[in-house]
């Protein structure tokens, strides 16, 4: 897996670099999730793509290089999850459906699962910030829609902190139960997912409008 991404080719040296960089990030989000990031070390993600421990560091110049370059990822994937659910032309419900698919796409990833699973505490306080900021974006987004939603008379009364944080706590704990040999697909759980928070959130089917 890790060999072939890491010998593709591409037109340009900094292209190259990128997709080997890039190499290096997946190799590392994949050891992360399995192993834990305290247990892995940089000659795993060094072994993993057939490669030595000192060629990683033309690409990256740490373990938490890795992993911040991991969850710059993760925020790039989830910047394009928000924007499908962006379109003022849909009603609510199907913008907040695009949304939560989207995310639980993202989070059986490698990478979605590596944001999920590894604790911000691992990195320097500047870079838990960024971190944070660009995790609270789309927790904005999904506050947004709900309260929308509540304007429109399409969702029921509710503190949409409260949800959003309940949705997302439901969604991140996925990599932790489905990382395994016989993984349920990410659109199964969506479907699933959505059936509970949908009830939960429209008039008359999980409690009364105000």
């Amino acid at each position: 897996m890790g060999n072939k991404t890491w010998t593709k080719t591409a037109d340009s040296r900094s292209a190259q670099r990128e997709i080997k960089r890039r190499a290096v990030l997946m190799a590392g989000a994949r050891l992360f999730n399995d192993q834990g990031y305290e247990q892995t070390s940089l000659e795993d993600i060094a072994a993993a793509l057939n490669i030595t421990k000192r060629t990683i560091y033309y690409y990256v110049q740490s373990k938490e290089d890795i992993l911040f370059g991991c969850h710059q990822l993760s925020l790039e994937f989830l910047g394009e999850v928000m924007e499908i659910s962006r379109d003022d032309s849909l009603p609510v419900a199907e913008r907040i459906s695009r949304l939560i698919r989207g995310y639980c796409e993202w989070v059986s990833t490698d990478l979605g699962a590596s944001l999920a699973m590894v604790r911000a505490h691992s990195l320097s306080p500047e870079r838990r910030e960024a971190l944070h900021e660009g995790k609270a974006r789309v927790d904005f987004q999904l506050r947004m829609l709900i309260e929308k939603g509540i304007r429109e008379g399409v969702i029921r009364h509710c503190d949409p902190r409260l949800v959003a944080a309940g949705v997302f706590g439901a969604l991140n704990w996925i990599p932790f139960w489905n990382r395994t040999d016989r993984p349920v697909p990410h659109e199964e759980i969506a479907e699933q997912y959505l059936a509970m928070i949908l009830n939960g959130l429209l008039p008359g089917a999980g409690g009364s409008k105000r």
